[in-house]
């Protein structure tokens, strides 16, 4: 029998069986096959010898459209992802209105230009957002969304909607989520403003929102570090936590961009109390530190200490941290930088380096095995996300999403490298051990030795439950 496409004589890498080496073979959009090396013929063959065939990475936490218009980031972001073996993505978006009438036409964009799939995860902003759940879920296949912390008593003005974001919306948000029949998820931005406001002082930090300039250009990234303190992350992440507990909900807590050692030291410390919330990290913090970071590296929460850096690689080692985002904004280098650190736009183009930064100051540095980084970029986001075992593993049956990677090549980061719109990129310049050299989405060959060759429009908007 021949198939339409076999990757032979690699090493196949997932969390549930191990290592172990294998052909792998897809028929249409799925694995058809896995065999003893050797033994299998397709259309269309990737010789893997000496090489790792992992699930094609998965990074939940994008943002998409928020610069540019989803229409452009779908396509260019999607492409730029290939180089790095992403496969999937999810989308964060938050609007004011029904969404009921805003997705339709947010589907259109994307659907013509997508060359993976991906997911929406919704923010939600006002009581009206949350008595839509159940149409969102049915209508549109989404079952995760997200909380804002960031947006307490400024919502109003700033999406104009009539609610200010307190803890009883935040009660009536996870009641109504744990009332579903479906499994949900809910992402949570831990944040205290009532902290970070008073210590910002009135200053400003320019976001997608705003063209306020009030900056001055000799203060460092410092001040990011300062007016977000860890502290203020810890403490909202504690207080989420426990709120979504006494709903019984604590399970599908998922707490996005953990920047702070301290609150992954909480997150164990509820894990050993029983909670059973999720934590993710970003690729940002566990491969920069404060002291190398400039206008680039401008996000919310910032980049933080060597000591945080080193804690959260033991959390995610250890089990408590289970996934890893980017939180990508594909913001142009024309736009992105200001006078100073506060005018400067928040995020950065990340996607393309999350698998090869894992790999290599993770895997290659020996931080953690490679099962378990096969797991925290690809398996667990799959299973928070409600996509698994279509995504997230390699098995029979399972989307033919995969990334064959060399784990002893050495590239150095730039934009073209990466395909990237963006002309910039946090990480330029750097050496980077451990890159894909080909990657599969769902059947097809997409990315092929530092060509993309992949499909506009191949990739769908994954309904769930899958």
């Amino acid at each position: 029998m021949t198939h339409d496409l076999v990757i032979s004589n690699g090493t196949v890498v997932t969390p549930e069986h191990g290592t172990f080496e294998a052909d792998v073979a897809a028929d249409g959009e799925t694995i058809s096959a896995i065999a003893a090396p050797g033994t299998l013929s397709g259309e269309t063959e990737i010789d893997a010898t000496g090489k790792h065939v992992l699930p094609g990475a998965i990074d939940p936490h994008t943002h998409h459209g928020i610069y540019r218009g989803l229409e452009a980031d779908a396509e260019s972001e999607s492409k730029s992802d290939l180089v790095g073996g992403v496969t999937t993505i999810g989308n964060y978006f938050r609007r004011a209105g029904a969404y009921e009438d805003i997705m339709p036409g947010y589907f259109d964009e994307a659907e013509p230009n997508y060359y993976h799939d991906y997911f929406f995860s919704l923010g939600l902003l006002s009581m009206e957002h949350i008595e839509e759940i159940p149409t969102i879920i049915e209508e549109f296949g989404i079952t995760t969304f997200k909380w804002y912390m960031n947006y307490k008593d400024a919502a109003r003005e700033k999406f104009g909607v009539d609610c200010d974001m307190h803890d009883d919306f935040g009660d009536a948000f996870v009641r109504k989520l744990a009332e579903q029949d479906v499994p949900t998820t809910l992402g949570y931005h831990s944040e205290n403003v009532e902290i970070t406001n008073a210590l910002a002082g009135g200053n400003v930090y320019v976001t997608s929102e705003s063209d306020d300039t009030d900056a001055d250009a000799d203060e460092g990234y410092e001040v990011m570090v300062e007016e977000f303190p860890g502290y203020a992350e810890t403490q909202s992440m504690v207080a989420g936590a426990a709120l979504a507990k006494v709903h019984g909900y604590d399970d599908r807590f998922y707490a996005v961009h953990i920047s702070a050692g301290g609150t992954a030291d909480e997150l164990a410390a509820l894990h050993d109390a029983g909670y059973r919330a999720w934590g993710e990290t970003c690729i940002h913090y566990l491969a920069l530190t404060t002291e190398e970071c400039d206008e680039r590296m401008k996000v919310n929460p910032p980049v933080r200490s060597k000591a945080d850096q080193e804690t959260l690689w033991e959390r995610l080692a250890d089990g408590t941290i289970s996934t890893i985002g980017t939180d990508h904004c594909a913001n142009l280098a024309e736009n992105k930088f200001g006078e100073g650190i506060r005018d400067s736009l928040l995020g950065f183009p990340s996607t393309p380096v999350m698998l090869p930064l894992i790999l290599s100051e993770g895997v290659n540095e020996g931080r953690i095995s490679l099962e378990r980084a096969v797991e925290v970029t690809s398996t667990n986001a799959a299973k928070a996300f409600n996509l698994y075992p279509k995504k997230g593993t390699v098995r029979v049956g399972s989307d033919a999403d995969l990334a064959v990677v060399d784990l002893d090549e050495t590239k150095t980061v730039t934009p073209e490298l990466l395909h990237s719109v963006s002309g910039y990129s946090p990480y330029e310049g750097r050496d980077v051990t451990g890159w894909p050299t080909q990657t599969v989405v769902k059947g097809e060959l997409a990315y092929d030795d530092g060509e993309i060759v992949g499909t506009k429009g191949h990739g769908t908007h994954i309904d769930r439950p899958v």
